[in-house]
């Protein structure tokens, strides 16, 4: 009750100061910062920590950012509180969080990228800052669509909105240009000066080939999205970034991450602390139909956390008991929960405690909850959905599905066999959800797409299969999730059991974007009225993005 209290007073708090200081703020120009008596390297840090927001640990932050909307969208994540009873999770859309995400974009990312590009011409610097700002800023159009990006941070009483046609080729020009410029800082600088950022980089401790690799990945990623509204600029650019000198993430390479010692995982907080999060019925269901082995290392059973290992049952609303410790259980979207002590119950995310990788010396990272950015297994998936188009992407379509798995399972320590089981399960579908509490949530399992490659299905079933495996492997990452859940339509997630959007989201179906934030909307009204006219319906809930096309994948 505290925790929700302290939400609300912070809600509270944007909605009185918003709408004057913080469109001031993210419409300053750079040039008037007073910049000498910063130290530059000082500017990168938070950024770095707000494209999965965790500055200065404020973990309601990335709560409003990601965790009530992505994260719920994506299939991953559900709530097992009231938090309003009439929230997100069942379509009844709060403004005051769904700002969030804009607000962090534009304060957190755009603002700070903006002086670090005006302080210096290092190819270094300006390269890594522009591959962050796209790897933020595509995040928040994939939420809103169109953004204020090309005339952001340039001063004056408004801020034009870029299309998200358009938001997409600066994205990929800036990905270009920073893989060229960092590609000839490595090749004209000995290694001693080419990582001078490990100071203060808290993703690549100053690894410019992983920066170089991840901006190649980025666009590999991005790519992919607009796939089914520019097929030619996809393939040219996925084909380019696979194929660069330095190329993209491979097996040999790190996870994405932020390591800070100083930052813990939000979803820790949120789990753990506040009790506001718990697994999703579809992802529990899709590991559990699949035997899939990194069902422990995603979730906890039942009533373990609030247990310490001693036995706890599950009772239905009569009072019989239906479910107990060492099940995993999740929950369904849409719930109108008016007693959370039910549902907290339910399966949790399990939190690990330690990064696998080492730091310099050789010994083994001791930091708490690495936060992922992007996972290389994310990486073979989309090289594998390349392939089967016809790309060249390094190797076949199945090679790189099976490929992405394996590193899936090494990331957790699953073992060879299990992998090998794994890959040859050709009889595993989503299992059908069972609430234990309430039996009139029951449903079907929907997806039945199995793990096992065969090359003799359509393209659509291949695809099918290639999806799910990526949505497996990218969690909790639940942003990404929900966006390539939008592109493609897979997995087959089970509906939310009630949906309040009056009609903006049709029954059966889901979120496609969040509307313009509420700060805007009240602050640069002019420019939000010229935004809408970008989208390809109304502002609200149902509308498609522009890379959002209705219909089949091929």
């Amino acid at each position: 009750m505290k925790r929700i209290l302290y939400l609300s007073i912070c809600l509270l708090g944007c909605v009185i100061f918003s709408c004057t200081d913080n469109f001031e703020s993210i419409n300053t120009n750079p040039n008037g910062i007073e910049q000498e008596n910063v130290k530059l390297s000082s500017r990168f840090h938070q950024p770095m920590v707000s494209i999965y927001c965790n500055y200065q640990n404020m973990n309601y932050e990335y709560q409003l950012q990601q965790n009530l909307n992505g994260d719920l969208w994506s299939g991953y994540l559900a709530l097992p509180s009231p938090l309003g009873t009439y929230n997100n999770s069942n379509y009844s859309m709060n403004d005051g969080w769904n700002e969030n995400a804009f607000r962090i974009g534009m304060l957190y990312v755009m603002k700070p990228i903006s002086v670090i590009l005006e302080s210096t011409e290092e190819l270094d610097y300006v390269s890594t800052a522009k591959i962050l700002r796209v790897a933020a800023l595509h995040r928040v159009s994939d939420i809103y669509g169109p953004l204020p990006y090309s005339k952001a941070m340039q001063g004056g009483d408004s801020v034009p909105y870029d299309d998200q046609e358009t938001l997409y080729k600066t994205f990929l020009q800036e990905l270009e240009e920073s893989v060229n410029d960092l590609t000839t800082f490595i090749d004209t600088h000995p290694a001693a000066q080419s990582n001078r950022m490990a100071e203060f980089d808290v993703i690549n401790n100053g690894d410019n080939i992983l920066w170089l690799r991840f901006a190649n990945s980025l666009r590999l990623r991005l790519a992919m999205r607009i796939v089914k509204v520019d097929p030619a600029l996809a393939k040219a650019t996925a084909e380019a970034a696979v194929n660069h000198k330095y190329g993209v993430l491979t097996s040999i390479d790190k996870n994405i991450e932020v390591v800070d010692p100083n930052l813990q995982n939000p979803l820790n907080e949120i789990a753990y602390a506040y009790n506001d999060i718990r697994m999703d019925a579809s992802m529990i269901c899709m590991l559990r139909g699949y035997n899939d082995p990194r069902l422990p290392k995603y979730a906890t059973p039942v009533g373990w956390y609030q247990s310490g290992g001693s036995s706890v049952d599950i009772h239905d609303a009569n009072g019989n008991m239906t479910g107990s410790i060492g099940e995993y259980i999740g929950i369904r979207q849409g719930l109108i929960i008016a007693d959370g002590t039910h549902y907290v119950m339910y399966s949790n995310i399990n939190m690990p405690t330690t990064s696998r990788y080492t730091d310099q010396n050789g010994g083994q990272n001791q930091i708490t909850n690495a936060l992922p950015i992007m996972k290389v297994a994310e990486v073979y998936f989309l090289r594998a959905e390349g392939a089967l188009r016809g790309w060249n992407m390094g190797g076949s379509a199945q090679q790189l599905y099976e490929e992405g798995i394996k590193v899936s399972f090494d990331d957790y320590g699953i073992s060879n066999q299990e992998y090998m089981d794994y890959i040859n399960n050709d009889t595993g579908v989503s299992a059908d959800y069972i609430d234990p509490y309430d039996p009139t949530n029951n449903i079907a399992g929907i997806d039945k797409a199995t793990v096992k490659w065969n090359e003799s299905l359509s393209q659509e079933e291949k695809l099918h299969k290639i999806i799910n495996q990526k949505w497996l492997a990218m969690f909790p990452e639940g942003q990404e999730a929900w966006s390539e859940f939008r592109r493609t339509g897979y997995p087959k997630l089970f509906p939310a059991v009630n949906n309040f959007s009056n009609g903006d989201i049709p029954e059966g179906e889901f979120p496609k974007r969040l509307r313009f934030p509420r700060n805007d909307r009240n602050s640069n009204t002019a420019e939000v009225e010229k935004a809408r006219s970008m989208l390809k319906g109304d502002d609200h809930e149902g509308t498609r993005l522009w890379w959002d096309v209705e219909g089949g994948n091929f």
